[in-house]
């Protein structure tokens, strides 16, 4: 039986009638190449010997190269099906053949005088590149590269490269990029055009790592190994069943993650690790990816192993799960913690599941190590009610300190994870991190507080979910048990220090026990949290993702600048930075929208948002993100009077057919095509209400939770952003 290679291919876009037609044509094919149905034909003076079409319907034809390594049964590789005519033109003139330099598979379209004439050129072979009278030196050789960087380190041929050097400006170089039939090439001249290293793009691109090819293997046994290196399955993927090819030619744009990994990301999902190990990025750098695929790479390897995928909320987990069904319908569920397979949960569901598996009396016992007095496993969940508390006993804490805010801080970054529950302890421990200095009276003052609040908690028979936590993970190193085999953790910056507790206590130390993704400039709820304090080792053992997926090149910016001239420390202590981060994909500007009032903001939404539709936008791919709930309604109403319907959104299942409207806060782990900013106004946005009762040395790190949700809703999109405000705009988008 024929072995199919899906190529990503530039071919139109197709309706699901052809998706489906194209699905029963490589289905036959990889069934029986030599039926006469399938019409498998060889080119009339091809570029391409190895060059064929084939009939999937009486005005499609798809785009083939027969490869028949030796011994072997042929491998044909896919690249796109076009109209008839078109098809014939691609197949004579596209070429696969091996990279002069690294030996990695190239596909190009190679027109001559003849071919130009009857085909429209495409810009990777011919690019057109408008040179601004302000800006007249070639961008690559501005930032010291030589056309012969290309040719003789990467094998580019000398018309590409000289090409690319004639490009004058950052977006023309991303759609020069974006038209080159090969993949790995696209990727070189976009980190090229951040200035990225040589020696750099080789690592990230595994071009360090030649393909090794017995040289006495015929030319296509060459071509196929050709195929499967890292960074040639960014484009190529061998079909191994006829669901898989269903799952790719449906998958689209939004689902090419599950099939295409760079290979940098690749590495990430597969290589076994000796301990914990941190991968960071950006929003929309493929962290999240990165977590599904060594999740199904880790259950593949050992369908026995206890795998847990954890996040920081139910709705982003359910999310994730979802996910995971798409990239791999059979992969093995478990369906409690300790069971084998993947467990996909939230950490508070994850702390209520080792809460169970306790049981009353040793869950009890652990409780009273942590807290200083006993609940069973059946205890009921509930926040604290810190304002209670300070009412009733916070006569002698200072106004400064009467905030809700600090004292839940205070009790979920020192007094939960070091397991205090007399004064001394408190008054002796330290505090690192936490801004507000305490002397001695003001740390009794505090403890009064704290103490109340727990009698409270105590006679209510209820648990934080922070005190859920820390509580599992005191029972969990008790019992000397763990949970799980591999622990994977996604938006792991906003997790408290007793979460981070639970989740060491819930796999051994050893290889490839937890795997954590983050990313410092998303921390949008509590303060950072260094890992080593509470038993992970990631110095030396962290990576950072650089290349943007979602977002284009303008968005990207925008919401980059966002984060500018503020200092961001990292779960290792150090210092973060947004250098080195790039889009492979190029936009319009993001749009602002002033206003003089809610009304006039709502009518610059509904013409968007009418205008995107009547082009052919997914009403449910447009997002109208806001400060709060309230916001949001204000949105769903105002909308609906200008005969825009629009669907409250509380998780990430995103309802079909209308647009949503939903909290910057609840948009974390989501993108869209089109995002609208809503009110992001002087006054509005950061909400005054925020800062009521938080002592001035907490406001900074306040601040700087705004300016990351404002980044984080800005990263949303994948297409066009839209900022709307009335009056002035918050300080944060002037940089203030």
């Amino acid at each position: 039986m024929p072995t199919i290679v899906w190529g990503a291919a530039k071919d139109p876009k197709h309706d699901q009638a052809v998706k489906a037609k194209i699905y029963t044509f490589l289905g036959k094919l990889s069934d029986d190449d030599t039926v006469p149905g399938l019409h498998i034909e060889p080119m009339q003076k091809p570029r391409d010997a190895r060059a064929r079409t084939g009939r999937v319907d009486i005005h499609w034809r798809a785009v083939l190269f027969k490869l028949e390594p030796a011994g072997d049964e042929p491998v044909y590789v896919y690249a796109g099906t076009w109209h008839h005519d078109e098809a014939i033109k691609r197949a004579r003139t596209t070429t696969l053949s091996m990279n002069p330099v690294n030996g990695l598979a190239v596909l190009r379209q190679e027109l001559d005088a003849v071919d130009e004439t009857e085909t429209q050129v495409p810009a990777a072979a011919m690019p057109v590149a408008e040179e601004s009278p302000a800006q007249t030196t070639a961008l690559l050789a501005g930032l010291g590269f030589f056309v012969t960087d290309l040719t003789d380190e990467f094998g580019f041929d000398q018309e590409t490269a000289e090409a690319a050097f004639r490009i004058t400006d950052d977006d023309a170089l991303l759609d020069f990029a974006s038209d080159l039939d090969t993949a790995w090439q696209a990727d070189v001249l976009v980190a090229m055009g951040a200035g990225t290293a040589l020696h750099l793009i080789k690592e990230e691109l595994k071009l360090d790592q030649p393909v090794v090819i017995d040289p006495s293997a015929d030319d296509d046994t060459k071509l196929v190994e050709a195929l499967r290196h890292p960074a040639a399955r960014m484009q190529f993927t061998f079909i191994d069943d006829t669901e898989e090819l269903r799952r790719v030619i449906e998958g689209g744009d939004f689902g090419a993650w599950r099939v295409f990994l760079h290979p940098e990301q690749r590495e990430y999902a597969e290589r076994p690790r000796n301990g914990s190990f941190r991968l960071t990025g950006g929003a929309g750098t493929g962290k999240t990816v990165v977590l599904l695929h060594r999740a199904r790479h880790l259950a593949r390897k050992n369908p026995h192993a206890r795998i847990v995928l954890t996040t920081f909320t139910r709705a982003l987990a359910e999310s994730l799960r979802r996910d995971l069904e798409r990239l791999d319908p059979d992969l093995p569920f478990a369906a409690k913690l300790g069971e084998p397979g993947i467990l996909v949960r939230g950490v508070d569901q994850i702390a209520s599941d080792v809460r169970t598996v306790a049981g009353g009396a040793a869950f009890g016992d652990a409780s009273l190590t942590v807290i200083g007095s006993t609940r069973d496993s059946m205890a009921s969940t509930a926040e604290i009610d810190w304002k209670s508390a300070i009412h009733e006993a916070g006569s002698e804490l200072p106004i400064a300190l009467r905030s809700e805010a600090f004292l839940d801080g205070e009790y979920s970054q020192v007094v939960l994870p070091h397991r205090i529950h007399e004064l001394d302890d408190y008054l002796l421990v330290r505090r690192p991190g936490r801004g507000v200095a305490l002397d001695r009276g003001r740390r009794a003052a505090v403890w009064t507080v704290i103490e109340q609040a727990r009698k409270n908690h105590r006679i209510a028979g209820a648990l934080s979910f922070a005190e859920v936590a820390a509580v599992s993970a005191a029972w969990l190193q008790s019992s000397e048990q763990t949970l799980a085999d591999h622990v994977l953790i996604d938006e792991a910056q906003d997790l408290v220090p007793s979460k981070w507790q639970l989740l060491r206590a819930l796999v051994a130390e050893g290889p490839d026990d937890l795997f954590i993704a983050d990313d410092t400039h998303q921390r949008i709820y509590g303060q950072p949290t260094v890992l080593k304090r509470y038993g992970i080792a990631v110095q030396g053992r962290s990576r950072r993702l650089t290349l943007n997926y979602r977002t284009t090149l303008e968005n990207l910016r925008y919401a980059m600048e966002i984060l500018s001239g503020v200092a961001y420390s990292d779960a290792e202590a150090e210092d973060v930075t947004t250098a080195g981060y790039r889009s492979s994909r190029s936009g319009p500007a993001p749009a602002t929208r002033p206003s003089k009032s809610d009304a006039a903001q709502f009518d610059a939404i509904a013409d968007d948002v009418k205008r995107w539709i009547a082009e052919g936008v997914k009403p449910e791919t447009i997002a109208i993100l806001s400060a709060s709930n309230t916001s949001s309604k204000k949105v769903q109403h105002g909308l609906g009077q200008r005969d825009v319907p629009v669907a409250l959104l509380n998780s990430p299942r995103i309802a079909g057919g209308q647009p949503v409207a939903l909290t910057m806060h609840n948009a974390k782990g989501m993108e869209f095509s089109r995002v609208v900013l809503f009110d992001v106004s002087d006054g509005s946005f950061p909400p005054p209400m925020a800062y009521k009762g938080v002592p001035d040395e907490e406001k900074p790190d306040l601040d700087k939770r705004f300016r990351s949700l404002l980044y984080v809703a800005a990263s949303r999109a994948r297409d066009e952003l839209v900022v709307t405000w009335k009056g002035s705009p918050s300080g944060l988008l002037l940089g203030e």
